[in-house]
């Protein structure tokens, strides 16, 4: 079993050591999304049915015009049988990414869509806040049932009516009759 955070570490620090880091970033996420949509691809790749010969000219083929560093990034986890952590070393990579550019990414839960004003504004607050570029992604999520839970930089803020509702249940249970 690999450290995906780790190899997606090593993999950043390569890239911005020869100033590729944008297009691997773009590569992982072909290779990402490849995999995810092809689900047999991964297991075959992962299987101990062929060969490791077989396996490597199976990624050459399908990942020839890719860039060397993703190239060689998808061999290693073949051999390793780790191509299921894929996913896992992208993220890590595009966080790093993220965070060497002053991005921060934020999802905001709200039972509607938010108009382009509300994430505006939620985006200059967030912003001013925190210093840094801001890209907020609104999910709409029914079980919100009303308000939002704005998650960021592994905290999570919720400003639910469902979040509400239960603090108030629990702040009446702990009345004492």
């Amino acid at each position: 079993m690999i450290d995906a955070k780790e190899y997606g570490k090593a993999l950043f620090l390569l890239t911005e050591e020869d100033g590729t880091t944008e297009t691997v970033a773009e590569d992982l996420q072909t290779v990402r999304k490849l995999l995810r949509e092809n689900p047999k691809y991964e297991k075959l790749l992962d299987t101990p049915a062929l060969t490791k010969e077989e396996k490597l000219r199976l990624i050459d083929r399908a990942f020839s015009s890719l860039h060397e560093s993703v190239l060689n990034l998808t061999k290693i986890l073949c051999e390793k049988h780790s191509v299921y952590q894929f996913s896992k070393v992208a993220e890590s990579y595009a966080a790093l990414c993220d965070e060497a550019r002053g991005i921060l990414r934020a999802e905001i839960l709200t039972a509607v869509a938010m108009t382009q004003k509300q994430v505006c504004a939620l985006t200059a607050k967030l912003s001013a806040l925190t210093g840094k570029t801001v890209i907020i992604k609104n999910t709409v999520d029914p079980e919100v049932l009303g308000g939002a839970v704005l998650r960021y930089a592994g905290k999570q803020l919720d400003g639910s009516l469902k979040a509400r509702l239960e603090g108030f249940e629990k702040s009446l249970k702990d009345i004492v009759l």
